[in-house]
């Protein structure tokens, strides 16, 4: 693609926002637009909020360099990049990255805390992978606005690196197509435009999946959370679910509260249950109005709270829950469009789990004993997720019996640290709610029933991909979604992070010695703990211990709680070792 030259600005990978050929396309897309208008929004509170961490802490920090050099920098300040010309103009010209305690960074990201410093080059392995990984974001900057092309894998290689791109159904890119492309990627190279890194809270990623949805044409909807018993008998729920529903009983009922072992076959027509699931939901908004062919696919993302009376048993951790949200969707299309529809969720599925850094495995559940439907019907729905799953290209199982009581499924298993799978999400096939709703569209001037897919994004299921992200960072690394405990009976200290935003608990057991609180706090998988006696609370200092028992000796209270904010604000996944 002529990309071989070395581009003196470049930064490490991150979101890019830049002009590219308007020649070519005078407007973006709209889902473009909308997203790079959201990471600027993001941008410019990250800057707004480093430049505030920089002005309040000007921490002198030491860092060391190779051949043991060590020199100071100024915390939330310094960069890389400005080591770098203090060296010589020669190493940075030349660096493409570098690497800070083992973790590769921006040359003008600033420095966070003492260091060990490493200048990357293209002469380096790890620089060539940096460099040629930077290069699959300019050529997919350029394809998404030059093409509309959505984005799936784009790894560097030991001698390049390549880009999947998604163009839709029956759409390949054209051979006269890329000299354009690869003009277009040598302004971008010749420009120098930046690389951006952002860091985003959950409410924010939630904004950024919302967009990811959009782009792919759904539209966000809300439903209530309580239903008539009548909707899920009408769904086939109330038949085949209703041991894990929640039903609560009408004023005046003598009968006791709802419970997994007290469910009627029928209920007064004034029973109102929670929402297990968001499909009937779905299928009224469907119904409500008359539908054309014209409107098909509709895709419809619902990102509600759902509640499930799962046995006491099967409870565990974040990933098996009474009441959860998840990422839920469902497409209503036409029988022509089912494959294409199906080739593009599980396209969205691996760019998703793509981001997060999650590797996983596909198997395909067929008919159960207690199906419901025309056994035609169901071998029909089968064949056409087996052969989008082998058009695919990814590894899958046949996983015989276990589909779900109203159509065949694609599950999606995840692996924690443990190397333990978790059914994560599916993409399902039903075709017996548009029957049992008469779900009907207009074509051809007759009235044609659609198909329904289910959860098309794998059921981004938030519950569950909270907790994967936990299990595989082996729980200890994930300090930005843990508490800290000050084991004393001195409320000082969990006053102070309180108020710094940060989730503490105090261990005030008076029959507790000091030493019985700090191994309880340990047991329990705090990643830090304050221990204040008598000495630190005449001082104003914590004595600060990991769950590991590791000892990092005593702090003034205020830069310590400073410090514990900083690891948060950063998401670093070691924060145990870097504090």
């Amino acid at each position: 693609m002529g990309l071989c030259q070395r581009w003196q600005l470049l930064r490490l990978p991150g979101l890019q926002v830049c002009g590219l050929h308007t020649a070519a396309v005078p407007t973006l897309p709209h889902w473009l637009a909308e997203r790079l208008g959201l990471f600027e929004e993001l941008w410019a509170a990250q800057v707004k909020r480093l430049a505030s961490m920089a002005q309040k802490e000007p921490r002198t920090i030491k860092i060391s360099l190779p051949g043991g050099q060590k020199v100071d920098a100024v915390a939330w300040n310094t960069t890389p990049y400005q080591l770098a010309q203090k060296i010589s103009s020669t190493l940075a010209d030349t660096a493409v990255a570098a690497q800070v305690n083992g973790e590769f960074y921006d040359l003008e990201r600033p420095l966070e805390t003492d260091s060990d410093l490493r200048f990357l080059t293209f002469d380096s392995p790890e620089g060539k992978a940096v460099f040629w990984h930077s290069s699959t974001h300019v050529l997919g900057a350029a394809a998404e606005q030059f093409l509309g092309a959505v984005l799936c894998r784009g790894p560097s290689t030991e001698r390049g690196f390549y880009h999947d791109f998604f163009l839709g159904k029956d759409r390949t890119i054209r051979g006269s197509e890329l000299p354009a492309l690869e003009q277009i990627c040598q302004e971008l190279a010749a420009a120098a435009k930046p690389f951006r890194r952002l860091e985003a809270s959950q409410d924010q990623l939630r904004q950024l999946f919302k967009a990811e949805y959009a782009r792919r044409g759904f539209s966000e909807v809300k439903t209530p959370t309580l239903f008539s018993t009548k909707l899920w008998e009408q769904s086939g729920h109330w038949e085949h679910y209703r041991e894990d529903m929640f039903a609560l009983q009408p004023p005046g009922s003598d009968r006791p509260a709802s419970s997994r072992s007290d469910h009627p076959t029928r209920l007064p027509t004034d029973t109102l249950a929670l929402k297990p699931m968001n499909c009937p939901a779905h299928c009224l908004m469907f119904a409500h109005r008359p539908r054309s062919w014209r409107e098909l696919p509709l895709r419809l993302a619902d990102f509600g709270a759902l509640h499930r009376a799962e046995a006491s048993g099967g409870l565990g951790g974040l990933t098996r829950l009474w009441c959860f949200q998840q990422d839920d969707a469902h497409i209503f299309c036409a029988p022509d469009q089912l494959e294409a529809e199906i080739r593009s969720c599980l396209d969205f599925l691996r760019s998703v789990y793509a981001v997060l850094g999650f590797s996983f495995h596909l198997a395909l559940s067929t008919r159960p004993s207690g199906f419901l439907g025309d056994p035609c019907l169901w071998d029909q729905a089968e064949q056409v997720l087996q052969q989008a799953l082998e058009e695919f290209g990814e590894p899958w199982d046949l996983n015989s019996g276990d589909g779900a009581f109203y159509g065949p499924k694609i599950d999606v298993h995840l692996h924690d640290a443990l190397g333990r799978p978790h059914q994560c999400g599916t993409i399902q096939l039903d075709f017996q709610l548009p029957l049992r709703f008469d779900l009907q569209f207009k074509g051809s001037g007759v009235l044609n029933q659609p198909e329904q897919e289910r959860d098309p994004v794998s059921t981004i299921n938030r519950k569950k991909l909270i907790g994967q992200l936990i299990y595989r960072e082996k729980i200890s690394q994930a300090w930005w979604c843990m508490p800290v405990v000050p084991a004393t009976q001195e409320a000082e200290a969990q006053q102070s992070l309180q108020a710094a935003g940060l989730a503490s608990d105090l261990d005030a057991d008076s029959g507790l010695t000091l030493s019985r609180k700090v191994r309880r706090a340990q047991l329990a998988h705090y990643n830090f703990q304050f221990v204040v006696g008598q000495k630190e609370q005449s001082k104003r200092t914590v004595n600060i211990r990991t769950r590991d028992n590791r000892q990092l000796g005593e702090w003034d209270l205020t830069e310590a709680v400073q410090r514990l904010v900083e690891l948060q604000n950063t998401r670093v996944p070691n924060a145990e070792e870097v504090f």
